[in-house]
């Protein structure tokens, strides 16, 4: 997103860019599709990142064959599965920072299979630009320290990865969003879309750049 200054990085700088490795689960790329929301997602994480060596990111734009849960596939012909965050693949209980000054949003616990679980929404101004950023799969407990309206600074530890019981049933990871409009959601908003949804595809642009530490 042009015009926005260095962001802290959200996983901290305990997890600088040489410790993060590009993890591919769509469907296009050669080898199985990941099905399972927990064991094969932890195959396919634990094998890029040689068993914990490495911390696995990316997704964004990925075409998924995971997401099998009603909300995902309501509508013949019109299942959403095109994943328009990044995903952080890490430790329950691992600290997640804010990487722009900016204040809670809205908050909710989406608890719905393969949902986000523990979601926080944070609105940031910078450069004069209005922005939103969404963290998915938190621990309950993360929701239980904020209040909307809530001042998060830079670089301020906010919230904890969720484990599988609170998280949506997912292997254990952050989702992270750049949103541009809020489209009047409120502590959710579409994670994964339908190839045809441009508006909502173009509205999330490619929040990587938050998560790298330089």
């Amino acid at each position: 997103m042009d015009g926005l200054p260095e962001p802290f990085p959200v996983m901290g700088e305990e997890i600088p860019a040489e410790k993060l490795v590009p993890v591919d689960l769509s469907t296009d790329r050669t080898g199985p599709v990941v099905e399972d929301p927990y064991y094969g997602l932890k195959y396919w994480v634990d094998l890029t990142s040689q068993d914990g060596k490495y911390c696995c990111y990316g997704g964004y734009l990925e075409k998924r064959g995971i997401y099998t849960a009603g909300q995902y596939v309501k509508k013949p012909g019109s299942a959403r599965n095109i994943h328009i965050g990044v995903d952080v693949w890490w430790h329950p209980g691992t600290p997640v920072f804010a990487p722009y000054t900016g204040m809670v949003h809205s908050f909710a616990y989406n608890d719905k299979p393969l949902d986000y679980g523990g979601t926080i929404i944070l609105e940031h101004r910078e450069n004069d630009l209005l922005f939103y950023t969404l963290y998915g799969h938190l621990s309950k407990d993360s929701l239980s320290r904020i209040k909307t309206g809530m001042t998060i600074e830079r670089g301020q530890q906010f919230c904890r990865l969720g484990d599988r019981e609170e998280n949506g049933g997912w292997y254990p990871h952050l989702h992270l969003q750049l949103i541009k409009s809020m489209m009047n959601f409120s502590g959710d908003y579409p994670g994964v879309v339908a190839a045809k949804n441009r508006r909502i595809i173009e509205n999330c642009p490619n929040p990587e750049f938050m998560v790298k530490a330089t």
